[in-house]
C-alpha cells in the first residue's frame, strides 16, 4: 500500500507532475527514504452528483439523532475539502488537552485509507493527499509520519496531544448564568456536501465547505488556545462530524441541557437555512465561560479580530432546545427600546 505514495498517477487521462510522496516532501518533518519501485496509477474521477441538497427545517431532530448513529468516513467526491476539515478538527481537539505547546508545535500523522482496485479511490488519494499538503504548510506546521491502509476511502489525522488528558471539560457546566459561545475557525460559506448528515442519508450532491483560511485559523487557535490555558472556559467541544447541532448535543448531561438561540449566526452568515447551518461540518468550537468572564472575552474576540456567537445558556432540563429569528439582536434591542418609549409619558 505503501508504494501508493511513490507511484505517477495519471487521473482523467491527465498525468500528474508529481507523486504524492513529492506533494508531501516540504510539509514532511523528516522525509522517508523513497521506495524504489512507484509504478503508475490510472484512475478517475468520482464527481458528487449536481444539485444542490435542500433539506426539511420540520426534520432537525430526526437529522441529529441519524448523525449520532453513523459513522464518519470521507465520501470519495469530497476527498480535498473534506481532508481540509479532517485536519482542522484535529488541530481543535488538541486545543482542549494538557499540554505546553503552540501550533507550530503540533507535527501531524496521516493515515488514508483505501481500496486500490475500487474506481476513484486512488484519484480520491491523490486529491486528499494534494489538499492535505497544501493546508498543512499554509497552517504552518509539519507531517511527521504518514500510512497506507486498505479499506473504505478515510483519510485520519492526529496530533502527538491527540490522547493527552483533557485540560477542559467536555461536557457542560450547571451554570445557568454561564454563557455558551460558537467560534467558527474557518470563513466558509455553510455547506452539506460531504457531511455526516448527507452520508446518512445516501446523498452524493451538494458542495462541501471549502476550509482554507489557514490564517483564520491560526488565529483562532492562539486565541482559544490562551483562554483555555488561562483557566477562562468552563468547558469546550470541537465543531466537526455532524456539525454544530450534534457538538451542541454531546455536550449534555446530567441533568444539564442547552437553551441556544442560532439567529445571531443567521445574520451574520447570510445563511437562512438552518439545516445547512446546523449540520454544516465548518471546524469550530463551542465554548462556555462564565457570566463575570464574558465581558473579557468580548474584549478579546474584538480586539484579535475573531468572530464570536453567544448562544444562550445551559438549561437544567437536559434538553437541547433551539430558537432562531430572522432579526437581528439589534433590531430586538430596538424594538424594545421603542416599546418602552411609547409606553412613557
Amino acid at each position: 500500500m505503501i508504494q501508493a505514495l511513490y507511484s505517477k498517477y495519471i487521473i482523467d487521462g491527465v498525468p500528474r507532475e508529481l507523486t504524492p510522496y513529492e506533494l508531501l516532501a516540504p510539509v514532511f518533518e523528516k522525509a522517508p527514504e523513497p521506495c524504489p519501485a512507484g509504478g503508475s496509477v490510472i484512475d478517475e474521477t468520482i464527481d458528487p452528483a449536481p444539485g444542490p441538497i435542500l433539506l426539511d427545517p420540520a426534520k432537525t431532530y430526526m437529522y441529529l439523532r441519524l448523525v449520532n448513529g453513523s459513522e464518519r468516513t470521507i465520501p470519495v467526491p469530497f476527498t480535498g475539502p473534506c481532508t481540509r476539515e479532517r485536519i482542522a478538527e484535529a488541530i481543535i481537539d488538541t486545543m482542549w488537552r494538557v499540554g505546553n505547546f503552540r501550533l507550530e508545535d503540533l507535527p501531524l500523522t496521516a493515515k488514508w485509507v483505501f481500496k486500490p482496485a475500487r474506481v476513484g479511490d486512488m484519484s480520491a488519494f491523490y486529491s486528499s493527499v494534494e489538499a492535505a499538503a497544501e493546508y498543512i504548510d499554509a497552517l504552518g506546521v509539519v507531517l511527521r509520519r504518514c500510512v497506507c491502509e486498505q479499506g473504505t476511502f478515510d483519510a485520519r489525522f492526529a496530533t502527538p496531544f491527540s490522547g493527552a488528558p483533557l485540560l477542559v471539560d467536555d461536557m457542560l457546566h450547571p451554570d445557568p448564568q454561564s454563557w455558551i459561545v460558537y467560534v467558527p475557525f474557518d470563513t466558509s460559506e455553510y455547506r452539506l456536501g460531504g457531511s455526516l448528515l448527507s452520508q446518512a442519508l445516501g446523498l452524493r450532491g451538494g458542495i462541501a465547505p471549502q476550509v482554507t483560511d489557514a490564517d483564520y485559523l491560526i488565529d483562532c487557535f492562539e486565541l482559544v488556545r490562551e483562554l483555555a490555558v488561562d483557566g477562562v472556559l468552563l468547558s469546550a467541544s470541537t465543531v466537526g462530524p455532524g456539525g454544530l447541532y450534534a457538538a451542541l448535543d454531546r455536550m449534555r448531561g446530567d441533568g444539564t441541557g442547552v437553551t441556544a438561540d442560532i439567529s445571531g449566526i443567521i445574520s451574520a452568515s447570510g445563511e437562512s437555512d438552518t439545516v445547512r447551518l446546523l449540520f454544516s461540518e465548518v471546524p469550530g468550537a463551542i465554548l462556555q465561560v462564565r457570566d463575570s468572564d464574558f465581558d473579557y472575552i468580548d474584549a478579546e474576540f474584538i480586539l484579535q479580530d475573531v468572530a464570536y456567537f453567544p448562544l444562550g445558556h445551559p438549561s437544567s432540563d437536559g434538553a437541547l432546545h433551539l430558537a432562531s429569528s430572522a432579526k437581528t439582536g439589534i433590531q430586538t434591542i430596538l424594538e424594545s427600546l421603542m416599546q418602552n418609549a411609547e409606553g412613557e409619558d
